[in-house]
């Protein structure tokens, strides 16, 4: 697992990951998402919105915003050694449900398919969120994600939602604190 460096994002990352992050979803989410919207993503308002949200991130994790709220806010990509290519990144911080199960949420974590069973997920859960509890919400259909999650202590709760412009259902998974 020394294949990786855990690194905090930077503007300078924003155009590789949306690339990525447009890869990611395509290879993921093919027969489980809407193909118009996979087909639909086009790079440069992908660019714009992650350098928007890496400027968000930073801001928060660095205490300009939401400091008094006690949620750890935090992102990270991990860069490939030998290749330099951002092979995931994952995103932690404060939920974005107004019942949540528990204060923290773990936001996103992608992982290009390269990538898979090497351990990064794993690094990057490790780096951003630590043994915090935690909820997340993951599409019915991506079972890989699931047994992923259920490896590191999540466990479906219950809780359900539809996104009707994915057109997906998704469940929540909760790790509880201990």
């Amino acid at each position: 697992m020394t294949d990786f460096h855990i690194e905090p994002l930077t503007d300078a990352d924003a155009r590789e990951l949306a690339a990525m992050h447009m890869q990611v979803w395509r290879e993921t989410y093919a027969g489980m998402l809407s193909q118009d919207y996979l087909d639909g993503m086009q790079l440069e308002p992908r660019v714009a919105h992650w350098r928007k949200r890496i400027g968000v991130t930073n801001a928060r994790e660095h205490g300009a915003a939401d400091a008094i709220d006690d949620i750890r806010h935090r992102s990270r990509l991990a860069r490939h050694l030998s290749t330099g290519r951002i092979a995931g990144f994952c995103m932690v911080g404060g939920p974005r449900d107004d019942e949540a199960p528990v204060p923290q949420e773990l936001g996103a974590l992608n992982v290009l398919r390269d990538f898979h069973g090497s351990g990064v997920a794993h690094l990057l859960v490790d780096a951003t969120l630590g043994n915090l509890p935690a909820y997340l919400w993951v599409v019915r259909e991506n079972l890989r994600a699931q047994a992923f999650y259920r490896k590191i202590g999540f466990a479906p709760d219950g809780g359900t939602k539809r996104d009707e412009d994915l057109e997906c259902d998704e469940i929540r998974m909760v790790r509880p604190a201990g």
